[in-house]
């Protein structure tokens, strides 16, 4: 029977590379508040191990991230990343799955608001390597750009160097939708609830990947808080 762990880190990235060691699985969770480190993660998920990782990102300043996950055979990867920008930051995110061996799937979603003059930019790669047939990727990159002089980029990439595989993305950049705001205000909310309201469903989900209820409360407030500060 697979064994089941979880980690936690608030405020700092694992000092360490990690491994899902074979069969086992991880749930890995990843809060920042105050700052993001810029630096680099890398995470290996052993034969027939699955990982689920989460960011939540609303610390304040510009940084750079790179993530690595590399899958072996019959390997399985979620990674789902919600990170709001704010004031003049510029906050670069590179999250990459590396599929080695046959059999193996990966899934990472990436959803960001940049408000005020911040820059969010998402801008990770999905590899299948040669004899790592019947695998599946599928990459998710989605900016909401608030305000008139926010900035964002959302440019997955697949390299694929074998047949046999499923590889997908799906990737935006926007002010957000006139029709959704158009339907809300007609229905009596002003255009700033409108847009707030919107704004909240859409990186709220990220609070169900973590299982510690306080944290969870953290996180929606700290979405709503940001929103409500724009």
């Amino acid at each position: 029977m697979a064994e089941n762990n979880d980690l936690q880190f608030i405020d700092c990235l694992p000092v360490n590379d990690l491994v899902v060691p074979e069969g086992e699985s991880l749930h890995l969770e990843m809060a920042f508040f105050s700052v993001l480190p810029s630096g680099e993660l890398k995470i290996r998920v052993k034969k027939g191990a699955s990982l689920e990782a989460a960011l939540a990102d609303f610390s304040i300043g510009s940084s750079k991230l790179n993530v690595e996950i590399a899958l072996e055979e019959g390997a399985t990867s979620e990674f789902h990343l919600a990170a709001l920008g704010k004031g003049d930051s510029v906050k670069t995110y590179i999250p990459n799955a590396i599929h080695l061996e046959p059999h193996s799937e990966s899934l990472i979603s990436s959803y960001g608001i940049a408000s005020e003059k911040s820059n969010v930019s998402f801008l990770g790669t999905s590899s299948i390597e040669k004899n790592a047939k019947n695998s599946a990727t599928r990459q998710e990159a989605k900016v909401i750009l608030f305000d008139k002089e926010s900035k964002g980029a959302a440019s997955p990439i697949l390299k694929i160097a074998d047949n046999d595989v499923k590889a997908s993305h799906g990737a935006s950049v926007g002010r957000l939708n006139d029709d959704h705001l158009f339907y809300l205000e007609s229905r009596g909310l002003s255009e700033e609830d409108a847009k707030r309201l919107i704004t909240l469903g859409y990186l709220k989900p990220i609070a169900s990947y973590f299982a510690d209820e306080s944290l969870r409360q953290r996180i929606e407030s700290e979405i709503e808080g940001g929103i409500y500060r724009v």
